[in-house]
């Protein structure tokens, strides 16, 4: 993972936050620091414990689910993932990774990117990734990756077998719905904690976990819980579960100062796409990445749709009407 970031460092990226990790990502010419994140992860074959993420705060929300959060003050590691929110808010604003062991409360030496090479520069919408050193004063907290042997939980590396079962292959790099299914019941048992995005169609490192942890609740020990499917244990998730698909992860709210201080972010694409969806897009193009008037316009065309009036539908997003739009995490 160390590796994979330390082989940026330097990159600069092009006109409009136009970057090859957000060509990977499907997200390109948008605030990249997360996407780094997550290419660095899948380079690194990481990715299940790193997580795929565009937005801070939803991955932040991901870490605290898994038990994998560390506050502001705490001895970090080399590894860990670190958020910072530049108003001392509770949203992160932007994420790196770090480089070298810290005691509680000293500064902490990381990789980031799109920041700046300096503290002259954007510090959360750069031009490039580099190395740099900053103090706790900014940082929100730190996401603790199971990282394969590691002390935090990771164990041995997932297994890469494949087995054919009543002919269909399942496995790491099997292909299919019926792959989808088995995912879809795993998460439905409450065995989907390595899932960053899914479950897809492809059987991935995220697969055999989750499948590891539900042959362990069967009593499975040794090389008999090694995340493989077996046709016993595949009969015993598939035969009682229906596989019906996982509630989608929504993005949660980053706060109503958060919009009126005119974010670019692929939240406010997220969002806008939503508006459009719901009938309520005044957009003469768009939705894009930057809060604009045309957002605010459409926003409270969304609030008077739910019943708002006067000052209640201003544009500004609130709690309410922001859960029942229900925006897609990213």
């Amino acid at each position: 993972m160390l590796s994979a970031a330390a082989a940026d460092v330097g990159y600069k990226e092009g006109p409009n936050n136009k970057t090859k990790h957000g060509a990977w990502y499907g997200l390109d010419y948008n605030p990249w620091c997360d996407m780094a994140v997550s290419y660095w992860a899948q380079q690194s074959g990481n990715a299940a414990v790193v997580g795929r993420f565009a937005y801070c705060p939803s991955h932040v929300n991901w870490f605290r689910a898994r038990g994998q959060w560390l506050g502001k003050n705490a001895a970090v590691k080399r590894g860990d993932i670190v958020f910072y929110s530049w108003d001392n808010g509770p949203v992160a604003d932007h994420v790196g990774i770090v480089t070298a062991d810290s005691a509680p409360g000293q500064n902490v030496a990381t990789i980031e990117g799109n920041t700046s090479s300096g503290n002259s520069g954007s510090q959360g919408n750069g031009d490039g990734c580099y190395r740099r050193t900053r103090s706790r004063a900014s940082v929100l907290g730190f996401g603790r990756p199971a990282y394969s042997g590691s002390s935090s939980g990771g164990g041995s590396s997932p297994s890469r077998a494949r087995v054919s079962i009543g002919g269909l292959s399942y496995g790491y790099g099997a292909k299919g719905e019926h792959v989808t299914r088995v995912g879809r019941a795993l998460v439905a048992k409450g065995y989907g904690k390595h899932y960053a995005e899914g479950p897809g169609p492809t059987w991935s490192d995220a697969d055999t976990l989750n499948y590891r942890d539900f042959q362990r609740s069967l009593g499975y020990v040794g090389a008999d819980a090694d995340g493989v499917p077996g046709p016993a244990s595949l009969a015993r998730l598939l035969g009682s579960t229906p596989g019906k698909p996982a509630a989608p992860k929504l993005a949660p709210f980053p706060g109503t100062a958060w919009f009126k201080r005119n974010p670019r972010s692929p939240l406010v694409t997220a969002m806008g796409r939503r508006l459009v969806a719901e009938g309520c897009g005044r957009y003469a193009s768009g939705p894009g990445p930057q809060w604009t008037d045309a957002d605010r316009t459409s926003y409270a065309a969304w609030q008077r749709k739910q019943g708002f009036g006067g000052a209640d539908a201003d544009g500004w997003p609130g709690a309410k009407t922001w859960a029942d739009l229900k925006v897609p995490a990213l």
